[in-house]
């Protein structure tokens, strides 16, 4: 999660179960932070364009209190949700999500392509890499897609959210059995979703990965994967 601007009264950092409790409790509204899924409908509205036309069966991992969740529900596609936080969890159910699971990204507790895409709606920060995306790989079908959007290096958040580069992630992505087809950086607002030319524009990162239609016995599936040409 970001963290909103400096004039605002900061408050102490609690952990992070500690402060997801609280969202789960009592919103966004009064947080010294904001999430982009939660807080701009034109990033949700971007994300669903990037997901395309076709109803698929995502998995979102780090789903919160599923604002963007109920909006791909709502525009038909078959959603799970998973998080770590019940108060969240709670809260995401209210609001129309269906499936919420309290699980660990690490294991899963769902069956091997089970899912046509994952996604990691700025909840990557919480997470080992290679683990996560191991996990990811075994439940995605073949030729399913990954997405992931998190913060760009400058933007402020939570003190224990790491911010990884387009190089980690891919290195990560490539050992898990993925190509990596697109690198984006991203200037999301509240209103509107552009391209940035570098990571000092930028607000978001945006990785999309996929299945290869093809591959060796997981593991060495990432030896034949190209990698992706990153933005610069």
């Amino acid at each position: 999660m970001a963290r909103k601007k400096a004039s605002q009264k900061k408050k102490p950092v609690d952990t992070t179960a500690k402060f997801y409790r609280r969202i789960g409790s009592e919103g966004w509204r009064d947080s010294n932070y904001f999430t982009y899924s939660s807080s701009s409908p034109a990033f949700r509205r971007w994300l669903a364009a990037a997901l395309g036309d076709a109803p698929a069966r995502i998995l979102s991992i780090g789903c919160g209190n599923g604002e963007l969740e109920s909006y791909l529900h709502a525009a038909g596609h078959r959603l799970v949700g998973i998080d770590l936080s019940h108060p969240m969890l709670k809260r995401a159910g209210r609001a129309g999500m269906d499936h919420p699971v309290e699980a660990d990204a690490r294991f899963l507790p769902f069956a091997s392509a089970s899912f046509e895409v994952v996604i990691y709606p700025e909840s990557l920060g919480h997470l080992p890499l290679a683990e996560t995306f191991g996990e990811a790989r075994r439940v995605l079908r073949r030729r399913g897609r990954l997405l992931v959007t998190t913060y760009a290096s400058h933007m402020g958040v939570h003190a224990h959210y790491r911010k990884y580069r387009f190089d980690q992630m891919e290195e990560a992505l490539v050992d898990s059995g993925f190509r990596v087809d697109e690198q984006r950086f991203l200037a999301a607002k509240q209103k509107s979703v552009a391209d940035a030319p570098s990571d000092a524009k930028a607000t978001l990162l945006y990785v999309k990965a996929s299945v290869p239609a093809a591959t060796r016995a997981h593991g060495q599936a990432g030896a034949m994967s190209p990698r992706a040409k990153k933005s610069s």
